[in-house]
């Protein structure tokens, strides 16, 4: 028997912004007004925002959502921030601690994507978002030598504490790899808990679900089904079932 998802829903989110197919081809970035249409339809159907704080400890209702944003855009702060604070909804933003200022030169189709700076951070934190870890470059940390881990496990977290004034509680893995080295990495740095895309691993790897440019209004329910897991394992298994399905369900327009 195939389980479904347990706890809570974590969602994944990349950029908020709008970004023509050429800009953005791996679709990361969710426009604001869809934002706004999924965080209200969430709201409307009676689920529950949550603080990571509020995660961590389990004081959430049945009907509980963590919102997770990764890579820690700028756009975040300049079209995201702005929606949140107008619906009242908590997010945990994941920042790589090196690239602070910097571009989105880890990915070759998409490079000078600008990325949140030291003011940027504090504005999210003045805004009441947590802050956590994303590690240093979005290096790979799944087969990663101990020079890379310790660069993107511990000396990202020592930076982000160092700016934030508080140890980061939480790390997400980039490309969502992880493998039994680097769980145990994050689980000596400190941190409480760690984040990966689909494949999970315990607490050091809990697992989330995508939201993409691609989404419509019924794709983005679909993914709240508490079945959801299991039916993406499912169609996972047959390579042509999950295209077939996005054709015939459809996918959101791009700019």
């Amino acid at each position: 028997m195939i389980a479904s998802r347990q706890g809570p829903l974590v969602l994944m989110y990349h950029g908020v912004g709008r970004r023509s197919g050429q800009e953005d081809p791996f679709n990361l970035f969710v426009s604001p007004d869809r934002l706004h249409g999924q965080l209200t339809a969430l709201l409307r159907r009676g689920w529950t925002p949550v603080t990571l704080e509020a995660y961590l400890h389990r004081t959430v209702p049945r009907r509980s959502v963590l919102l997770t944003f990764d890579d820690g855009y700028r756009a975040m702060v300049e079209e995201g921030l702005p929606i949140l604070r107008e619906l009242n909804v908590p997010a945990t933003v994941f920042v790589l601690s090196g690239l602070l200022g910097g571009r989105s030169r880890w990915m070759a189709q998409m490079p000078d994507e600008a990325l949140v700076d030291a003011e940027d951070v504090a504005t999210l934190v003045r805004a009441g978002l947590d802050v956590e870890c994303h590690g240093w470059d979005h290096s790979c940390l799944a087969a990663a030598d101990p020079t890379t881990l310790v660069r993107n496990v511990v000396d990202a977290a020592r930076a982000l504490r160092d700016l934030t004034g508080r140890r980061p509680r939480a790390f997400a893995y980039p490309y969502g790899e992880h493998d039994a080295t680097a769980r145990r990495a994050v689980a000596e740095a400190g941190f409480e808990i760690a984040f990966s895309t689909h494949r999970g691993g315990g607490r050091y790897a809990v697992p989330r679900v995508d939201v993409n440019s691609t989404d419509t209004d019924t794709t983005f329910r679909i993914k709240t089904l508490r079945s959801y897991p299991a039916m993406r394992r499912v169609t996972g298994r047959v390579p042509a079932l999950r295209p077939a399905l996005h054709s015939l369900i459809g996918r959101a327009a791009r700019n």
